[in-house]
C-alpha cells in the first residue's frame, strides 16, 4: 500500500492514492475550512448523510464542464431556502423527453412523442386566488370561473350530435 501526501512549493497538500481514499471521522463530521472559518460539513446523522453549508445566507452551488465551459446546473440558496434551476436548465423525468424548465419568464412542461400531461381526477387547476379552476373527475371536465370568456381566432367548433345545453332546459344541437 502506498499512501502520499505532498507539500508543494505553492502551499497546497496534495493526497494520492493508489486505491481509495477513507475518511472516518468518530465525531460524525467531516468540517470544511478556509482561514480557520467553517464553510461546510459532512454529518453522519442515523446514517443520514447532511451537506451542509453552515455560513449564514450562502448557497451549495452544482456545476458541470459542459463542453469546456464551467456552468452552474443547480444551486441550492441559503438566502431564500430554496432549490433553483440555473435558467434554461432542466429537470428531466424519467426518459430525457419529460422535462420541466424555466427562462425567468415563463415555465415549460415537455412530454415525448404523443405524450401527455397528467392531472390526478379531482385535482383541480387553479388560477389567481382559486376563482377560476378547471378539473376533471375521469367523466366531466368542469371550468368553473365568474365570467368564462372563450376568445377564438377562427370558429369553436362542436361535433355533430353533440349539443350546446342552457342550464337543463334548452338545447342547441347540429
Amino acid at each position: 500500500k502506498i499512501a502520499e501526501i505532498d507539500s508543494l512549493s505553492s502551499g497546497s497538500i496534495t493526497l494520492d492514492a493508489e486505491a481509495d481514499i477513507i475518511l472516518d471521522a468518530d465525531g460524525a463530521d467531516i468540517i470544511f475550512k478556509d482561514a480557520g472559518t467553517s464553510i461546510a460539513t459532512f454529518t453522519n446523522s442515523s446514517t443520514d448523510f447532511i451537506i451542509e453549508s453552515v455560513t449564514s445566507d450562502k448557497d451549495i452551488i452544482f456545476k458541470v464542464n459542459d463542453g469546456g465551459s464551467s456552468t452552474e446546473v443547480a444551486r441550492f440558496d441559503g438566502d431564500v431556502s430554496a432549490l433553483l434551476m440555473a435558467s434554461g436548465k432542466k429537470i428531466m423525468l424519467g426518459a430525457a423527453e419529460e422535462t420541466i424548465s424555466g427562462d425567468g419568464t415563463d415555465i415549460t412542461f415537455e412530454v415525448g412523442s404523443s405524450g401527455d400531461i397528467n392531472i390526478p381526477a379531482n385535482i383541480g387547476l387553479t388560477f389567481g386566488d382559486d376563482g377560476e379552476k378547471i378539473e376533471g373527475d375521469g367523466t366531466d371536465l368542469t371550468i368553473a370561473g365568474n365570467n368564462i370568456n372563450l376568445t377564438a381566432v377562427a370558429d369553436v367548433n362542436i361535433p355533430s350530435g353533440v349539443g350546446l345545453t342552457f342550464a337543463t332546459a334548452e338545447k342547441i344541437e347540429s
